[in-house]
């Protein structure tokens, strides 16, 4: 599905411009403050038709004249702040045939499952990540982590040798890895912000495998050179796994300079970071 955005604090700046296709699977890469947070942002709002979060996001980042353009397939999202010394508040339209279902991963989400306690502002986001939580409590299947949420007392647990484990006990590896490893089998869009950058390795090849035999659409922004490759061999992953492989189109992203370039693996874009801590360890 093709892709076009333009992110214009000032009509004359230009923080993100650029078009692509969103694969089954789409990694993006960049440098902090490159415009992946705000991608993701807008990308939930078209997609599930929120226009509070887009207004608020655009009241923030927009000056006088700026303007936001998403552009998803026959769908699109277009905020602007007005003309004028304070340029007021950012308003938004949104025209799409109909929503989709869609959970954005926000920074605070974990602390959610694990504590049950919300960290955000805005309802549609967090309407979401509830639906979720209760359609990852009634996934069936073999998981690498044993979790469940219990109706009775409100709360998720991890069994382990026997024994129940509340999530606020828990390792966070368990937490994040428990419930992705369940969403990634709903038929939704699944934008994950940062989620995977503080995963150990091997967590992260393994939900790699589950992406590609999953039915989730996956949008990923990282800056962990190691998610970008596992997800882009997600398919031979999920073989090394011995997991069902539905053959899926993946595409890997660099926002760098506000501009939208195409990338394969990591050695290619990333490679001369590594190579200077080499040469300065070595």
């Amino acid at each position: 599905m093709n892709f076009h955005i333009s992110i214009r604090p000032r009509p004359e700046e230009r923080l993100l411009e650029g078009s692509g296709d969103l694969g089954n699977i789409t990694i993006i890469m960049g440098r902090p403050r490159s415009g992946k947070s705000l991608f993701l942002r807008y990308l939930f709002s078209l997609l599930v038709r929120d226009r509070e979060l887009a207004e608020y996001v655009s009241s923030k980042i927009l000056g006088p004249g700026g303007y936001v353009s998403l552009r998803v397939g026959d769908s699109a999202l277009n905020c602007s702040k007005p003309e004028g010394e304070n340029g007021g508040t950012a308003t938004c339209t949104i025209s799409t045939v109909r929503g989709e279902r869609a959970y954005l991963f926000y920074e605070g989400w974990l602390f959610t499952a694990k504590y049950g306690r919300e960290l955000l502002r805005f309802k549609r986001v967090a309407d979401a990540m509830r639906e979720l939580f209760e359609r990852v409590a009634e996934t069936r299947g073999r998981f690498r982590y044993d979790i469940r949420y219990k109706w009775e007392t409100m709360e998720w647990v991890e069994t382990r040798d026997g024994r129940e484990l509340s999530f606020d006990v828990s390792s966070s590896a368990v937490v994040a890895v428990g419930i992705l490893e369940r969403a990634l089998q709903q038929d939704a869009w699944l934008l994950l912000d940062g989620t995977l950058d503080d995963l150990f390795p091997e967590e992260v090849m393994y939900l790699a495998g589950v992406a590609a035999s999953g039915s989730a659409r996956v949008v990923i922004a990282t800056h962990s050179p190691w998610v970008l490759d596992a997800f882009r061999c997600s398919g031979i992953v999920a073989e090394h796994f011995r997991m069902p492989v539905v053959r899926k189109s993946v595409r890997s992203y660099d926002f760098s300079g506000g501009a939208i370039t195409p990338i394969d693996l990591s050695a290619k874009t990333y490679g001369d970071v590594f190579e200077r801590l080499y040469v300065l360890c070595g």
